[in-house]
């Protein structure tokens, strides 16, 4: 594979895990914020959320778990041995480290412990690392690859189950054998940032400019951006340039496009490295959409260190708490007190996020089994106790959240970027537009996910008909 088709993947690979993320999903992109000993509350307890860590005399189904009665051993699936950027999603890996050591501390899963078994599918190596995930461990809980849909058959063969980080694929986004703190699906989206511009910027969006790598992938998300902003009105669509995703020698021909079509809202579907340099072209210029609002991976210093001044202005849709309010919501403090206690030299950044509130489902579903199932654990019971939770928010790590749906959230946040830094732009905080609840910050629309009727892959590959 020649170097500019790898650039061009790892660009297809930063798109599709922040499109489920809230920020650090591209390579190397890190909370600037410094872990904290401030109070998060009771160890036993998780943000607002009651650890559902403890002791107990659970028993396993041994046949489901490698043989061991003593563990329950579940694999945290990455990327981090892909040779091109090492230590690709590493952070899940750190995520689940310090969770299990909290957890264990506790006393486990109802008395029993947590045993990591680390999955790495090196990007191409997805086959082998999905033997030994049947051969080893219980469940995979927390992680993510960015080929996932090569999981299959293999992993319905072997009966897994997955309290997942992220999907990627349709084929895993829809398949039977998981559940997701935060769905993905790819016929639903949620409409929360684009109905804000539409409400708050109408002329704005009256010329629209969806930009897009020439990537299947990201073009399949442009395409449903595109599907969205019509489901939600308003939006007229006078651009959609076509640029390469390794990167473009000379980005003047694309800000002069976008400044002849007098395009006053751009969308730009990639990743945040390519839109520093069309914001670079665009300032040389002397032009610049009156609004850039884009999708959760542009939450990423590599925006705002790489742009500098001109990165002022960016909106970015979040679902995740912003690290920056570490200071106020305990679930932040705790995650990283935990990262800090138990491992200290492990990445932070979005992707830990959504693999810590994985873990926290996997737990809780784990118990809700037990509890119903005579304390013992098998795959099945702990998949369909995950996939009847109907609200969950991680103890307030994100936006609520409804995995028994298989829906994106009704609740979003959007971002601007001030003076170089991530600011809350909406809803403010005690605000009439922060209606989730609890002051958790988040505004809540009752028609904020619309469903997509256009081919963004196949629906049914994953799916289990005996499950």
């Amino acid at each position: 594979m020649s170097k500019r088709s790898l650039i061009a993947m790892l660009a297809v690979s930063a798109l599709v895990l922040g499109a489920c993320s809230s920020r650090g999903a591209t390579e190397g992109a890190t909370s600037t914020t410094t872990p904290t000993t401030a109070a998060a509350g009771d160890s036993a307890s998780f943000g607002n959320l009651e650890s559902p860590c403890g002791p107990g005399d659970a028993t396993i189904d041994a046949a489901q778990n490698a043989g061991a009665t003593d563990v329950i051993n579940v694999g945290t699936a990455t990327d981090k041995g892909f040779q091109v950027v090492p230590g690709l999603n590493i952070e899940m890996e750190d995520a689940a480290k310090a969770f299990i050591a909290w957890c264990n501390e506790q006393g486990g899963v109802k008395g029993l412990p947590l045993n990591l078994v680390e999955l790495d599918a090196a990007y191409f190596n997805v086959s082998a690392m999905m033997e030994q995930a049947c051969d080893e461990v219980f469940a995979m809980v927390g992680g993510g690859v960015v080929l996932d849909d090569q999981e299959f058959p293999r992993f319905n063969e072997c009966g897994m189950i997955d309290i997942a980080g992220y999907s990627v694929t349709t084929t895993k986004a829809m398949s039977s054998g998981m559940a997701q703190p935060l769905p993905n699906p790819s016929n639903a989206k949620p409409t929360g940032w684009l109905r804000w511009a539409a409400e708050n910027r109408p002329e704005d969006v009256k010329r629209t400019a969806v930009m897009y790598g020439a990537v299947s992938s990201i073009e399949t998300v442009a395409k449903q951006d595109i599907e969205t902003m019509e489901k939600v009105g308003g939006y007229e669509i006078v651009a959609t340039p076509v640029y390469n995703p390794a990167g473009e020698a000379n980005w003047a021909p694309f800000a002069q496009q976008l400044k002849d079509a007098n395009v006053t809202l751009l969308d730009f579907v990639g990743q945040p490295a390519n839109l520093v340099n069309l914001l670079r072209a665009m300032d040389e210029i002397g032009y610049r959409p009156n609004t850039i609002i884009q999708q959760s991976n542009f939450y990423d210093e590599v925006l705002t260190e790489g742009a500098g001044p001109l990165a002022d202005g960016v909106l970015v849709r979040t679902f995740y708490t912003p690290f920056e309010d570490g200071d106020v919501n305990p679930a932040m403090r705790r995650y990283l007190d935990n990262m800090a206690k138990y491992n200290p030299g492990g990445k932070i950044a979005g992707l830990g996020l959504q693999a810590t509130s994985a873990y926290l489902l996997f737990v809780t579903a784990a118990n809700k089994c037990a509890d119903s199932n005579n304390g013992v654990l098998e795959r099945e019971c702990v998949l369909d106790a995950a996939k009847s939770i109907s609200e969950w928010d991680a103890g307030g790590l994100h936006s609520p959240s409804n995995p028994a749906s298989n829906r994106p959230p009704n609740c979003e946040m959007l971002l601007e970027v001030k003076d170089g830094k991530f600011t809350r732009l909406f809803p403010q905080r005690g605000s009439g537009d922060d209606n989730s609840g609890g002051g958790g910050g988040w505004h809540c629309r009752d028609n904020n996910v619309v469903e997509l009727t256009g081919d963004y892959g196949d629906v049914n590959a994953g799916v289990d008909p005996n499950r």
